[in-house]
C-alpha cells in the first residue's frame, strides 16, 4: 500500500492475522471487512435503492454483453488497434520531452521522418477505437436493456453443480486419461449455458434491432 494511498484513505482498517499467514488478498479482506459491516450495522443490508441497483445492473450486464457481441476478428482489430495506439503514444511522449538534457542522459535524438509521418496517424487511430467502442457499447445497451428492468432470479444453491465442475484440459488430454477420470464430473462434456452465450446475446441483438427498425 502506497502513502499516497494511505494518505487519501478515510479510514485505515487492521485485519489481525492467526497461524502462518501473513497477508490476505483483496477478495477474502473485502469480504472480512463487508461482514464486520453488517454485523455492526445490519440496516446496510439490503438498503440499496432501486435505481442503483438498475444502475449496476445495465453496468454489468452492458459490460458482460459487449465481451460477448464483439466477434473474434472484431477483437483482433481492437487489439491491434490497442497496439498501434501504445506505439505512436511513445513516440508522442518522446517528441513532448526532447528537451536538450534529456537527449544527452538518454542518448534520444529528435524523431526520424519515417517516425513523424507514423505519428500522424495516432488521431485517426484513436477515433477508430473510440468508434468502435462505442458501437459496441450502444449494442450492449440494447441488448441487455429488457434484462435490466427484468432481472433473471438468483441461484437458489451457490454450491457449484456437478455439471459445472469442467477443466480446461484439451480433449486429447482428457482422451489419453479416460479410464483414470472415468468417474470425474470434470472431464464430462457439457454445454454452456446459453443465457451467458455469445449467441444468446447476439440473437437478443438481433431481435431487439429487428423491433426498433420496424417502429
Amino acid at each position: 500500500c502506497t502513502s499516497e494511498m494511505l494518505h487519501s484513505s478515510d479510514k485505515r482498517v487492521y485485519l489481525p492475522l492467526r497461524g502462518f499467514a501473513d497477508s490476505l488478498n483483496l477478495s477474502v479482506a473485502t469480504a472480512l471487512v463487508v461482514h464486520q459491516l453488517f454485523t455492526l450495522d445490519p440496516t446496510l443490508i439490503g438498503s440499496m435503492s432501486d435505481n442503483e441497483r438498475m444502475n449496476i445492473r445495465r453496468k454489468w450486464y452492458t459490460k458482460l454483453a459487449s465481451q460477448r457481441l464483439l466477434s473474434k476478428s472484431g477483437k483482433t482489430k481492437r487489439k491491434r488497434l490497442l497496439s498501434k495506439i501504445n506505439a505512436l503514444s511513445k513516440l508522442e511522449r518522446r517528441q513532448l520531452t526532447m528537451t536538450e538534457p534529456n537527449k544527452q542522459q538518454h542518448g534520444q535524438g529528435p524523431l526520424r521522418k519515417d517516425e513523424l509521418e507514423r505519428l500522424k496517424d495516432l488521431d485517426s487511430l484513436k477515433e477508430q477505437l473510440q468508434q468502435m467502442d462505442d458501437d459496441i457499447q450502444q449494442k450492449s445497451l440494447l441488448a441487455v436493456e429488457e434484462l435490466v428492468n427484468n432481472p433473471p432470479e438468483p441461484l437458489g444453491d451457490m454450491r457449484r453443480a456437478d455439471e459445472h465442475r469442467t477443466t480446461f484440459a484439451g480433449k486429447n488430454t482428457k482422451k489419453h486419461n479416460g479410464e483414470a477420470w472415468a468417474d470425474m464430473p470434470a472431464t464430462g462434456y457439457y454445454k454452456t449455458d446459453h443465457s451467458i452465450s455469445a449467441s444468446f446475446f447476439r440473437d437478443r441483438l438481433k431481435e431487439k434491432e429487428k423491433e426498433k427498425g420496424a417502429m
